[in-house]
């Protein structure tokens, strides 16, 4: 008998950062969950409550020290 099963990939989830949404009528609170690679790339956020963009960069304070790829290219 072979495995004929759902295989879901799962990625640890390394860092949870906080951010509020900048769209004045909104400042929504947002729970933002990254793995590593998620967080090399990003860039910003979808508002859970009024969905619009949100640009927005990690703070070097937001990510481990042993994450040297990331900590070169974050900016703030």
């Amino acid at each position: 008998m072979g495995n004929s099963g759902i295989t879901i990939h799962r990625e640890v989830l390394l860092i949870e950062i906080e951010r509020r949404c900048t769209v004045q009528d909104c400042t929504a609170r947002n729970f933002i969950g990254l793995t590593k690679v998620e967080a090399l790339e990003y860039n910003g956020f979808e508002c859970s409550e009024c969905e619009q963009w949100n640009k927005d960069l990690l703070k070097q304070a937001e990510v481990p020290d042993s994450w040297d790829d990331i900590n070169q290219e974050t900016t703030h």
